[in-house]
C-alpha cells in the first residue's frame, strides 16, 4: 500500500508521499472546482454558468480524468431530494476515487449561511437574525445544527459566516450580516464557526468577505473600499481575526472588491502576511465565485486568465471557485514564468493535508439512508433564533394583544412565506432561478395570527413587486453598456389595493401591517447581493399602505420583515407599535404570532442602528466625534441605536461597582453592575459594557461594546453581573499596523443600549504602551448572580 493510503502515517507524510508521486496536470486539478449537474448513475450534465464568459470547456470526463479538488454545491445547484443528491455525490466521488490515477477524493462545498441551501433542509432565519438575539451559545447552537445536515449530504466545507461589519445599511448584502459592531460580529461569528465545524473539524467553515466588503463605496455591490489599514483591522479585520484564532476557522474566502486599489483576490499582504504569517491561519483560501476572472475582466491588473490565476495563487489564493476558468491556465503561467512550480506544491500540499486531515481518503462515500432533515431539534433551534431575535422598537401599551381581539391583517408581506426568508435560503434561490417549486415551506405570518386569535381578516394592501424572475447579470461589466440600457425596476408602484385595507381596518379593534422586503439577488428582489438601495423608504408604496392605515384610527402595529433596517418617516410615532422581525426563516412565524399574543416576549435588541433617514448614512453607532460635522445636520444619526430594543417589561441598573480602579497595563478590569426587573413580567435584559478611550494617539470612535450578557428575570428579581474585561482588548492599531494598548484613563458604560448609558466609572490603566501578542486575549466574560 501507498504511504499516502496508510491511515496509519501522518498527515505529513501521507501528503509528501503523493504529491512526490502527482504530476503537474495532477496538481493542477486540485486548484480548483467543477460546478455540474450531477447525476446518480453518473451521467453528470453541463449547468449553465454565468461566470465563464467565453471560455471554451472540455467535455466533462477531460476535465475530471486528472481528479478534482471540489465539487460546488451539489445539492444546492438545482431542485433534487437529498437522497438523490448524495447518490449522485458518490457517484462522482467513485469515478474520482476508482478511475483516476491516484484516486484523490473532492470536497464537497454547499451554502449554508441560513441553514444547508438544498432542498429539505432546515430554512434558519438570517444573519441579521443571528446577531439580534446577543446570544453566543444558541448561535453555536445553530452551527452544530446546521452542521448536521451538511455532513448528511456529504459536504466538508460550508460557506459561511459571513463576517462582514455594517456600516451602510443601503448595501444588500447587510441581510448576510450580523451586525455594526466588530467585537459583537466576532463573538458570534466565532461561536458559530465552533458549532459548525465541530472540535474535529470534520467540516470546514469559510470566512467571507475578506474583508471590508460592506463599507463599498455608495454601499454598492463590488464597489471599491476606501480604508486605511489601521481602521480596517480594527472594525473590518477583527472578527475574522477572532473566527481564525479562537474559532480554528478552516477557510477563509476573499471579497471582490479593491481597498485603496488593490483586489482582495491580489493581496499578498492580506491573504499571506496577516491571515497566513501574523494569524498562524492553517487552512484554505478559496476565491469568491468568478473572483479570479474579474482581475482581468473588471480590475484590469492582469491582462488575461494566466496572469488572473498567477496573481491570486502568489498572494496566498489556494482554490478556484466555483470551476475552473482561470486554472485552466496554470500550465500556461508556468510556461511563462509568472508561477512557480515550487508555489504549486505548496498550495497542493495544503490541499491534500486538509483533505488527509477531513478523512476523506477513509471515507469518501456518504450513507443516503442516513439522511434526516429537518428533525425537531433543529427546528427548535431555528425558532428559538427567529423568538429572540424580534425587536420591538415602539409599544404605546398595546402588546401583547389579548385572544378575543379582532385583528385585520394586512400587508404584502402577510401571506408570502417567501418575505420570511434570506437571499441565501434554498427557495428564494430556486424560485428566481426560474424553476417550477411551489411547496409549502414555511407558514406565513397571517396563518399565525389566525391560529392565535378568534377573528381576523385580511387585505394585501399592495404588492412590493410586479414579478419574481431572474433577469438581471450577475456581472454586468461594461459599465457604458448598462448606462444605455433603460432599467425599470420591478418594484410596484400600484395603490389600487390600499383602499380595500383601509376597509378592513377599520372594521378591526387591532390592525397588522406587514411591510418589508423580499429577497432577490442581482436586482430580482429588494434586499439580497447585488440588490442594493438607492433610499431607506419601504420599496414601493408601503409607506403610503401604513400610513392610510394608521390614519382610520384602529390602532396599528407595523411589523417589519426583510433584509435591512428601514425608517418609517416619523410614522413609527403614531404606531400603537413596531417590531422588526428580520429574515426569520421557517419558524418565524409562529415566534411572530407568539410574541404577540404574549405567549413569548421580544428580547431582540437592535445590532444595526436605524438611521434617521438615507442622508445619515453612512451611519453606525461606533462613529468618531466628527462623524456628525460640524454643525450637527439635522438629519445626522438614529433614534433607534445599536442595542436599543423594548421588553414587555422594564429594568433598572444600581450599584456599579469598580473593583480595580487602576489597573496594569497586562491586567483585568474587573466591573460589576446590579440589574432588576422593576415590572409585573418575566423577561430578558441584554446588559451591554461599552467602552470609551478618552486620550489616545489616535482617534477613537465615541465608545465601542467590550461586553454583553443576555440576562432573564422574573419579576421583581435582581442579579449582579460581573465582567471581567482583558486591558488588551483596549487596544487599537498604530502606524506600523501593530496593536498596541496605551496608558490613561477609559470610561466604562453600562446602558439599555449605545445611546441609553445609565451607569459610569473610570478606571485607570497603567504602565508603558505595549504592542500585543499574537495571542492577545480578545474576548471579556460576564458571571451572573442572583441576589433576589
Amino acid at each position: 500500500m501507498c504511504i499516502y493510503k496508510d491511515p496509519a502515517y501522518s498527515v505529513a507524510e501521507r501528503t509528501q508521499d503523493l504529491l512526490s508521486q502527482m504530476t503537474l496536470e495532477e496538481k493542477i486539478a486540485q486548484m480548483h472546482a467543477q460546478w455540474l449537474m450531477l447525476d446518480p448513475e453518473g451521467a453528470h450534465q453541463e449547468r449553465e454558468m454565468e461566470f465563464t464568459g467565453d471560455a471554451e470547456r472540455a467535455d466533462i470526463k477531460t476535465r475530471l480524468q486528472h481528479g478534482l479538488g471540489q465539487i460546488t454545491r451539489p445539492l444546492g445547484t438545482h431542485s433534487v431530494d437529498a437522497k438523490t443528491g448524495v447518490e449522485a455525490l458518490n457517484a462522482l466521488q467513485k469515478y474520482l476515487v476508482e478511475e483516476t490515477r491516484l484516486g484523490i477524493p473532492a470536497i464537497s462545498h454547499e451554502e449554508c449561511l441560513v441553514g444547508l441551501m438544498a432542498k429539505g433542509g432546515t430554512l434558519f432565519p438570517s444573519s441579521l437574525n443571528y446577531g439580534h438575539t446577543w446570544n453566543p451559545a444558541l448561535i453555536e447552537q445553530v452551527g452544530e445544527a446546521i452542521g448536521q445536515e451538511i455532513r448528511q449530504v456529504g459536504a466538508h466545507q460550508g460557506l459561511s459566516p459571513v463576517l462582514d461589519v455594517s456600516r451602510d445599511v443601503r448595501w444588500g448584502r447587510t441581510e448576510e450580516v450580523l451586525g455594526e459592531d466588530p467585537y459583537h460580529v466576532g463573538v458570534l461569528a466565532t461561536r458559530y464557526v465552533q458549532g459548525l465545524q465541530g472540535q474535529s473539524r470534520d467540516v470546514l467553515a469559510t470566512l467571507k468577505h475578506y474583508v471590508g466588503h460592506s463599507f463599498s463605496e455608495g454601499a454598492r455591490n463590488h464597489a471599491p473600499v476606501h480604508l486605511g489599514f489601521k481602521e480596517l483591522n480594527d472594525t473590518f479585520m477583527l472578527p475574522f481575526e477572532m473566527a481564525v484564532k479562537l474559532g480554528n476557522a478552516g477557510s477563509v474566502m476573499p471579497a471582490y472588491h479593491d481597498i485603496d486599489n488593490e483586489p482582495c483576490h491580489a493581496s499578498h499582504y492580506l491573504l499571506t502576511a496577516v491571515l497566513r504569517e501574523r494569524w498562524g491561519f492553517d487552512g484554505l483560501i478559496v476565491a469568491d465565485y468568478g473572483g479570479i476572472d474579474l482581475l482581468a475582466s473588471h480590475h484590469a491588473i492582469a491582462a488575461d486568465r494566466a496572469e488572473s490565476i498567477a496573481l491570486a495563487l502568489n498572494a496566498g489564493l489556494d482554490i478556484e471557485l466555483p470551476d475552473d476558468l482561470c486554472a485552466q491556465s496554470i500550465r500556461d503561467a508556468v510556461e511563462r514564468g509568472l508561477l512557480t512550480e515550487r508555489k504549486i506544491d505548496e498550495i497542493v500540499g495544503r490541499i491534500l493535508s486538509v483533505k488527509f486531515q477531513l478523512g476523506l481518503f477513509e471515507q469518501p462515500y456518504t450513507d443516503p439512508a442516513k439522511i434526516r432533515l429537518q428533525q425537531e431539534s433543529t427546528k427548535a433551534v431555528a425558532y428559538q433564533v427567529a423568538l429572540e431575535s424580534v425587536v420591538m422598537t415602539e409599544n404605546q401599551g398595546i402588546l401583547p394583544l389579548a385572544p378575543e381581539t379582532s385583528v385585520a391583517v394586512i400587508g404584502p408581506t402577510a401571506d408570502d412565506q417567501l418575505a420570511l426568508l434570506g437571499g441565501y435560503s434554498f427557495p428564494v434561490h430556486l424560485i428566481l432561478s426560474s424553476l417550477e417549486e411551489k411547496s409549502k415551506v414555511a407558514k406565513t405570518i397571517r396563518e399565525a395570527i389566525e391560529e392565535r386569535f378568534q377573528t381576523t381578516s385580511y387585505a394585501k394592501g399592495c404588492d412590493i413587486l410586479t414579478e419574481r424572475s431572474a433577469g438581471a447579470p450577475v456581472f454586468p461589466g461594461d459599465v457604458d453598456l448598462a448606462l444605455s440600457q433603460t432599467q425599470e425596476s420591478p418594484v410596484s408602484m400600484d395603490r389600487s389595493q390600499i383602499s380595500q385595507a383601509v376597509a378592513e381596518a377599520k372594521q378591526a379593534q387591532v390592525a397588522v401591517v406587514c411591510v418589508g422586503d423580499l429577497a432577490g439577488l442581482f436586482q430580482t428582489g429588494t434586499v439580497g447581493e447585488g440588490s442594493d438601495a438607492a433610499t431607506l423608504d419601504l420599496p414601493g408604496v408601503q409607506q403610503a399602505l401604513v400610513e392610510a392605515v394608521i390614519n382610520t384610527g384602529t390602532p396599528t402595529v407595523v411589523l417589519v420583515t426583510g433584509g435591512r433596517p428601514y425608517n418609517l418617516n416619523g410614522w413609527e410615532a403614531k404606531a400603537a407599535a413596531v417590531l422588526y422581525c428580520w429574515a426569520p426563516g421557517q419558524e418565524g412565524a409562529d415566534a411572530i404570532g407568539n410574541i404577540l399574543c404574549g405567549a413569548a416576549s421580544p428580547s431582540g435588541r437592535l445590532t444595526l442602528s436605524i438611521p434617521k433617514n438615507v442622508g445619515a448614512v453612512p451611519y453606525y453607532y461606533n462613529h468618531k466625534l466628527k462623524s456628525g460635522g460640524a454643525p450637527i445636520p439635522y438629519h445626522f444619526g438614529s433614534k433607534y441605536n445599536f442595542g436599543y430594543g423594548l421588553t414587555y417589561t422594564s429594568f433598572k441598573y444600581s450599584n456599579l461597582q469598580l473593583q480595580t480602579p487602576e489597573v496594569d497595563i497586562h491586567g483585568d478590569v474587573r466591573v460589576s453592575v446590579d440589574v432588576t426587573n422593576t415590572g409585573d413580567r418575566r423577561g430578558c435584559e441584554v446588559v451591554q459594557l461599552y467602552v470609551r478611550d478618552k486620550l489616545a494617539s489616535q482617534v477613537r470612535p465615541i465608545r465601542e461594546l467590550k461586553g454583553f450578557e443576555r440576562v432573564e428575570l422574573d419579576p421583581g428579581e435582581t442579579a449582579s453581573v460581573l465582567f471581567t474585561l482583558p486591558v488588551d482588548m483596549l487596544n487599537f492599531t498604530n502606524n506600523q499596523h501593530e496593536r498596541i494598548v496605551e496608558p490613561g484613563e477609559f470610561d466604562l458604560m453600562f446602558g439599555h443600549s449605545s445611546s441609553e448609558i445609565v451607569m459610569v466609572a473610570t478606571v485607570s490603566v497603567t504602565g508603558n504602551t505595549r504592542v500585543l501578542p499574537q495571542d492577545w486575549r480578545m474576548l471579556s466574560c460576564a458571571q451572573v448572580e442572583r441576589i433576589g
